[in-house]
């Protein structure tokens, strides 16, 4: 019996050795193709080829006829179903699933796609410039030609316009007119106002409250904060999924696997500055995150909805 097992492992290795799984996902997980990369070729035989797209669901839909790519990350438990309802994804429960700390990580319960991370968006700011602790939305407008936002069509952009629409509801467009003034940049993604940011290109920037960790590790805690407004926080899982096409990789299927065990996990904590999903001892520098007990949330479904047009609704309000 022992000597079956031992060979069905052994061709299932030979199955996945020397394939290439091409993922799709935002420019800030690029370390997926080279630290877990890794890993995952020691573990499976098999490359990651990872491709950086902001808008990756626009170009999923482009693609839809002759999908390119086998795996898209970077999915939140609000954009996967505009995926979902397109017949982008293909469901597929890991063999890890048991993995998952607690029930409300499940994303979908059909598996469309599977949760890897969480987090809260915060706005991240230089104190040495600002001379004071922001505590408020309100607060942004204070500064003229001081924030870095992103295109909403990105997944930080389109996280940051949602937080809006939770706080401020039927004005969510009116609070984004009386912010204009106060808008230095929209990049095209969380890397581009990172790294403008990172210059002193822009005083404040919305971005993640897990970027307090790097500004910790970096020594500048004292002169970068992050804060969730008092009007109330914005949670978000992060999935990865398996791209529908006609011929499903095995090695795409093992990624989904590979993303529940430790080893990834680890990377999402030390390289996307995210939490796990699995049970796991956070870092001591873990402390230094803001939370908030206030979390505005949103339907999936009325999100699904209306995404689309609140996205045009926005390009237009910052084009003007």
């Amino acid at each position: 019996m022992k000597k079956t097992v031992l060979t069905g492992l052994f061709l299932m290795s030979l199955v996945s050795f020397g394939e290439e799984v091409v993922i799709y996902g935002p420019e800030s997980m690029k370390w997926i193709e080279t630290s877990a990369g890794e890993i995952f070729k020691e573990k499976t035989g098999a490359s990651i080829k990872y491709i950086p797209i902001d808008g990756v669901i626009p170009r999923m839909k482009l693609e839809k006829r002759n999908p390119k790519a086998d795996i898209v990350v970077g999915l939140t438990d609000i954009n996967y179903l505009e995926a979902k309802k397109d017949g982008l994804l293909k469901n597929y429960k890991p063999t890890t699933a048991g993995n998952i700390a607690k029930e409300e990580f499940i994303i979908d319960k059909e598996w469309s796609v599977t949760p890897i991370d969480y987090g809260m968006l915060a706005l991240n700011y230089n104190y040495d410039k600002i001379k004071k602790d922001l505590t408020t939305f309100e607060d942004l407008k204070d500064y003229p030609k001081e924030l870095l936002i992103q295109d909403p069509r990105s997944f930080t952009g389109e996280a940051f316009m949602l937080w809006t629409i939770g706080v401020y509801g039927k004005d969510w467009l009116k609070f984004w007119e009386s912010l204009k003034p106060s808008i230095l940049t929209v990049s095209s993604g969380w890397s581009d106002s990172f790294a403008k940011f990172s210059v002193g290109e822009g005083s404040i920037m919305s971005g993640y409250a897990s970027s307090s960790i790097y500004f910790y590790q970096d020594g500048n805690e004292n002169k970068y904060k992050s804060y969730i407004p008092s009007e109330g926080g914005y949670a978000y899982l992060e999935g990865a999924a398996l791209i529908n096409k006609k011929d499903i990789k095995e090695s795409a299927e093992e990624f989904l696997n590979f993303v529940l065990e430790p080893e990834f996990q680890k990377l999402a904590l030390e390289k996307n500055y995210m939490f796990p999903v699995i049970e796991y001892k956070l870092p001591e520098d873990y402390k230094y995150v803001p939370t908030t007990d206030k979390i505005v949330r949103l339907d999936a479904e009325y999100v699904n909805e209306n995404m689309e047009n609140w996205k045009k609704q926005l390009i237009e309000v910052l084009k003007k």
